[in-house]
């Protein structure tokens, strides 16, 4: 495999780049609410007709279920499997998982943005996945939610995600949350795919065209 193909052209080398210098900066202060709002109990929701989706944070004991998972939802776009666990256990991202009828069922990633004084305070959805056995059930609904309820925990002031352009389904669930298309990342994905990037304004920031 090239070194394009590996690391991608453009969009993965510099987000890489990102993620690792966010390491050596404070991670985002807790917004209203403080600490202890961060150990709150897990959220729960369900649509009419629908089971009880419960989100919870991730332990490092969910490593393997997050390698699994990348696997099965992102293996054509790149070495997520690796990539997604390193990232989680090395402290970039809060992970969450959904679960579904007592299963692990999906999980998302959000990235620590820039402690105090950065402005804007910008976080990127790193990764959302659900198992193909518990979709269509509410559990992406159910994370997104959680992905934004964090962020304005965390009074970031927008929100960003890249998905791949032909991921039809995984776009209308974003748009769904709020999220809206700013641009394409040529070649972003390590095996050179190009990636559809959305934005959505937190209440605190709105979004200039």
């Amino acid at each position: 495999m090239s070194n394009r193909g590996r690391f991608g052209k453009y969009g993965e080398q510099k987000r890489m780049e990102r993620l690792r210098q966010a390491r050596i900066r404070p991670s985002c202060a807790p917004g209203q609410g403080g600490r202890s709002a961060l150990k709150a109990r897990a959220q729960t929701g369900r649509g009419p007709g629908k089971p009880r989706v419960v989100v919870r944070m991730a332990g490092t004991a969910d490593a393997e279920f997050i390698r699994s998972l990348s696997r099965k939802a992102f293996q054509p776009y790149g070495p997520y499997e690796e990539m997604l666990p390193a990232w989680f256990l090395a402290g970039i991202g809060l992970v969450f998982v959904g679960v579904l009828r007592k299963r692990s069922a999906g999980f998302a990633m959000l990235e620590r943005c820039g402690g105090e004084g950065v402005s804007p305070r910008i976080s990127e959805v790193l990764a959302i996945a659900v198992e193909p056995w518990a979709r269509n059930q509410g559990v992406g609904d159910r994370l997104m939610e959680e992905i934004i309820r964090r962020a304005d925990m965390f009074q970031v002031d927008k929100l960003v995600l890249h998905t791949a352009v032909d991921n039809l389904a995984g776009q209308a669930v974003f748009r769904k949350h709020g999220f809206v298309p700013c641009g394409i990342e040529k070649e972003f994905y390590p095996e050179g795919q190009d990636a559809l990037m959305m934005q959505r304004a937190m209440a605190r920031m709105p979004i200039r065209p």
